[in-house]
């Protein structure tokens, strides 16, 4: 999701232009490191051990942890109102599964003690002295290694349902209730960004996340707008890696459009950005059975 800060004033057409570009490259290498990484946990992974057992998730499965998720989250939202200095439990929601998902990706190329070392520091040093190059740099990590494990459990199919439920999910949530604005504030506020840091300026990867927003200079573009297309490619590496990149293709089209849609408004204000990635997500499927 797309946030800015709702005011009249809007980006130049040289930060814009800026962002559109960091936007895009760090959409489309997340969903190739993605597909990257089922490869590898298919082929060298399965070699090593033998045959891994990817039991496939059920689409009850996802949604009953999707709920059970979500009424976590808002539970913590409601406690840290009572109590602000409780907002570490935003923080470890992040790293737990930031190491998790992190750990697994990179050990699938540096291996494990080497990989263990380098997600510990620099989530150490997220704690320490968080700016935006490292935040992404463990927020795509973490991402890919989930969506890559999750994304192999799933039929394709069920992954084009879950982008068909959560795009209008993700319009209620923005426009009708809200509750995913206030959510990514409340988020913020504690010190976690839930989602990838968008500068106007190259410089500016190294500005500290504290300075980050809802608005201001910075964009952000939400863990779900990046996941359920992540979950949609690796789905589909199973059947076909030139399918897969197929999809790439037309969800990084789909994140232009959201993007425009973004960027023409009068007014900067949040926007569902899932429903045209999953729209172009969705196409870019069908296109493969007749290519």
């Amino acid at each position: 999701m797309p946030e800015g800060k709702e005011v009249k004033t809007k980006f130049s057409l040289k930060q814009s232009l800026r962002l559109l570009v960091f936007e895009a490259v760090s959409f489309f290498l997340t969903l190739v490191l993605g597909i990257a990484s089922a490869l590898r946990i298919t082929t060298v992974v399965t070699i090593k051990i033998e045959k891994i057992s990817l039991e496939p998730v059920s689409l009850l499965d996802f949604i009953l942890s999707f709920i059970v998720a979500l009424l976590i989250v808002f539970s913590i939202i409601r406690f840290i109102k009572a109590r602000p200095k409780t907002g570490i439990l935003f923080k470890i929601l992040f790293v737990l599964p930031v190491f998790i998902g992190g750990f697994f990706f990179l050990s699938l190329w540096i291996g494990d003690i080497f990989a263990l070392i380098l997600i510990s520091f620099l989530i150490i040093y997220w704690f320490k002295k968080p700016n935006v190059l490292v935040h992404n740099f463990l927020f795509i990590s973490g991402i890919i290694g989930m969506g890559s494990i999750f994304g192999l459990r799933l039929d394709p199919l069920l992954v084009v349902f879950l982008l068909v439920m959560f795009s209008i999910y993700d319009i209620i949530a923005v426009y009708k209730t809200k509750h995913m604005v206030k959510m990514a504030k409340a988020m913020m506020e504690a010190g976690v960004v839930p989602g990838i840091v968008l500068p106007s300026k190259a410089g500016e990867f190294q500005a500290p996340l504290k300075n980050i927003k809802v608005g201001g200079r910075f964009l952000i573009l939400g863990g779900g707008d990046i996941v359920f297309p992540l979950l949609l490619v690796v789905s589909i590496v199973s059947y076909s890696v030139a399918d897969a990149l197929i999809v790439v293709a037309f969800a990084t089209l789909g994140l232009l459009v959201s993007f425009l849609l973004f960027a023409s408004q009068k007014e900067r204000k949040a926007i569902p950005a899932l429903p045209p990635i999953a729209t172009f997500s969705i196409v870019g499927y069908l296109c493969t059975f007749f290519f």
